[in-house]
């Protein structure tokens, strides 16, 4: 059975909004390694938002706002955006729970479509977030990033790199979340392109390959901060 057969091909926001970001955002399914990755994503963002006097960070494929301590923590507003209404709705339990009503919110909407949650942004400068290899898990990133320039013009994206090492980390962390890979090749960016059952996707990318996404995307880097496993670049829109 290959990838492309029934029942694999469904889309990949498919696989997010029907309870696939349950199980590969799970806590108990990261593998230790992934740790170092997160904690770098984190400061790449309170960097970058402090850096450039943004009033609120726009996380993208939010889940239960995994970034929500980056704002409160950088003093900005929050706005969380997820395919799946159950990672929304965690979201704002946990919103109101911590007192950040007012201060945070969530909204279900499609990245690739900002015009059905751009008026809910808050703030004049927002930072965008594309976190933990989401535009790994795109079939079209580049649409994805150049989508963001509609919003702000700056932006976090954080990638798993194609190092040898990334990728059995990876194999590892999908086979923890009960993923079943159906194929594991080199992908579009350089990396290599895991697909599983029910549209999971999930790409790395290579040093070229994410020169050539910003360059497809209208980007261009002014920040990069690197990891063994991946990297976060602060993209700026011109």
């Amino acid at each position: 059975m290959t990838a492309d057969d029934a029942p694999a091909t469904r889309d990949s926001q498919s696989f997010y909004r029907d309870g696939g970001a349950g199980a590969i955002m799970r806590a108990a399914h990261f593998p230790d390694e992934l740790l170092s990755f997160l904690q770098m994503e984190g400061l790449a963002v309170l960097d970058a938002a402090s850096r450039n006097g943004c009033d609120s960070l726009v996380e993208l494929g939010c889940y239960d706002g995994r970034s929500l301590e980056v704002a409160r923590a950088a003093g900005i507003g929050y706005l969380g955006v997820d395919v799946s209404h159950g990672a929304v709705a965690a979201l704002e339990r946990r919103i109101a729970d911590e007192g950040l009503t007012g201060r945070a919110a969530g909204v279900v909407g499609d990245i690739l479509c900002p015009d059905g949650w751009r008026s809910a942004v808050p703030g004049r400068r927002p930072l965008q977030l594309l976190p933990f290899n989401l535009a790994g898990n795109l079939a079209e990133p580049e649409k994805a990033v150049a989508g963001l320039r509609e919003v702000g013009e700056l932006a976090v994206i954080s990638v798993f790199n194609d190092e040898p090492w990334t990728t059995e980390v990876r194999r590892a962390y999908y086979t923890a979340c009960g993923i079943t890979v159906l194929e594991e090749v080199r992908g579009a960016y350089g990396g290599v392109l895991f697909r599983g059952v029910g549209g999971f996707r999930s790409q790395s990318f290579g040093t070229e390959g994410m020169a050539a996404l910003l360059d497809a995307a209208g980007a261009s880097a002014v920040g990069t901060r690197t990891n063994r496993l991946g990297r976060c670049v602060t993209v700026r829109f011109g």
